[in-house]
């Protein structure tokens, strides 16, 4: 009885060990066709993965899993497709049509980073939101991994970093930033590199900089941006965090000087103190590290009167309310006895078609 065993499981793994049958792959790939014909794309994918196994040849197999990257996006399921190309490119690159299939890996991503979604189960794809998770970030990640100086990539990174930022990964997301000021300084994404990455540094920079690196990188970037772009509509809101990003520097000095002064050590504290005021002059902590160094060394004799530093304050656009055409007091419905609608004996405000106000310009706090 166990020699009968022994054979039997011999045979079964001699069987397992045989090679592929291409005819047999054939046969689904005829079956995948005939499907496919017939409209029934799902099932045509299936069958073409079917013929992708048990073909032996490789023409086969990479004729096979081209089928099925067409069956994939005649279901519209974004993700099979991405799944499936890069079976292709990985396993068949010699039958592979790189910059195309690479290239459509990069629209991929963008239809999943604009909302496009694939259902977990096909036969429940009616339901709206049973839906598969986000896969923009894997698609984006492996297409700029392939083609990382291509035409799509500067606007990858970009969405990217917007995504990395989103998830709290800071540190990735800037990197992306910095990978599109480097590598594509003439892409139009690199405009909104410079402000995004500046911004970012700044944010950085107001909770705990240590040694002022995030504030130096965000100047630097302010002002290359400044430098690259003068025209740009956004030159107001750098220049006002340029003032910022000093204003941050200076304070970080001023706190050392005020450290040192409380430790006793004068001569450490004002030269910090003299540093915010040859260094940093119009920013906000230059009256308060005067009035600290009149106070620690009575030979210091100050400058002149400061010229008031502008505001760093937003400024916005301020539209007053339209002129209304009359002054409707009341209106007619079930609460009242009235028909018709009951004007103000004034006469109107103002004829209709009258030029609407000019937009004033109105400083954040301001009131007018």
């Amino acid at each position: 009885m166990a020699r009968k065993l022994i054979f039997c499981f011999a045979a079964l793994l001699a069987v397992s060990t045989l090679p592929a049958d291409d005819a047999g792959a054939t046969h689904y790939y005829e079956q995948g066709r005939a499907a496919y014909d017939a409209g029934d794309y799902y099932t045509a994918a299936k069958h073409f993965e079917a013929a992708e196994t048990e073909a032996e040849s490789p023409v086969i197999k990479a004729n096979s899993v081209r089928a099925q990257i067409s069956a994939w996006r005649m279901c519209d399921l974004p993700y099979r497709e991405f799944q499936a190309i890069e079976k292709l490119l990985t396993g068949y690159p010699e039958y592979a049509d790189f910059v195309a299939e690479v290239k459509r890996e990069y629209e991929l991503g963008e239809a999943f980073y604009q909302g496009k979604r694939e259902p977990v189960y096909w036969a429940l794809r009616w339901i709206p939101w049973l839906v598969d998770r986000d896969r923009t970030v894997e698609i984006f990640q492996k297409a700029l991994e392939r083609a990382p100086f291509a035409d799509n990539a500067p606007g990858a990174r970009l969405r990217l970093a917007y995504l990395y930022d989103r998830e709290g990964l800071v540190n990735k997301s800037l990197d992306e930033l910095r990978i599109i000021i480097r590598e594509f300084p003439d892409s139009s994404e690199c405009k909104y590199a410079y402000l995004a990455l500046g911004t970012g540094l700044f944010e950085l920079s107001k909770v705990g900089d240590g040694d002022g690196r995030y504030n130096r990188e965000s100047f630097e970037v302010f002002q290359e941006f400044l430098k690259k772009y003068p025209d740009a509509s956004e030159t107001g809101w750098v220049k006002r965090h340029l003032a910022e990003a000093r204003d941050i520097q200076a304070r970080r000095l001023y706190d050392i000087a005020s450290y040192y002064e409380h430790a006793g050590r004068r001569e450490a504290s004002e030269r910090y103190l003299a540093q915010v005021l040859r260094d940093y002059p119009d920013t906000t902590s230059a009256n308060a590290s005067e009035e600290m160094l009149v106070e620690l060394d009575r030979s210091f004799v100050p400058d002149d009167f400061r010229e008031e530093l502008p505001s760093r304050l937003p400024r916005y656009q301020a539209y007053p309310i339209p002129v209304e055409a009359s002054r409707l007091l009341i209106i007619p419905g079930r609460n009242n006895n009235f028909l018709q609608p009951v004007y103000s004996l004034d006469g109107p405000d103002g004829e209709p078609g009258e030029k609407a106000p000019e937009p004033v310009s109105v400083e954040e706090g301001e009131k007018k």
